[in-house]
């Protein structure tokens, strides 16, 4: 019985953490493209650094449109 609630919440909290990790992986993605970065190489990077990416990417400047 113990094993069987045991068993659940892992799979909970594993769950809980891809969801988590998908939500920054978008958030990401649509703050580069807001800014004009490359949202696949944002993406790429989030995939790793998920929450670094995003304070990396706010506090970057929007590309200038001639690139």
């Amino acid at each position: 019985m113990v094993a069987l609630v045991v068993a659940a919440l892992a799979f909970f909290w594993w769950l809980i953490f891809v969801l988590a990790w998908a939500v920054f992986l978008f958030i990401t993605i649509t703050i580069a493209r807001s800014k004009g970065r490359s949202a696949l190489f944002w993406g790429i990077l989030a995939c790793f650094f998920p929450l670094i990416t995003i304070i990396i990417v706010l506090l970057l400047p929007p590309r200038s449109p001639d690139y």
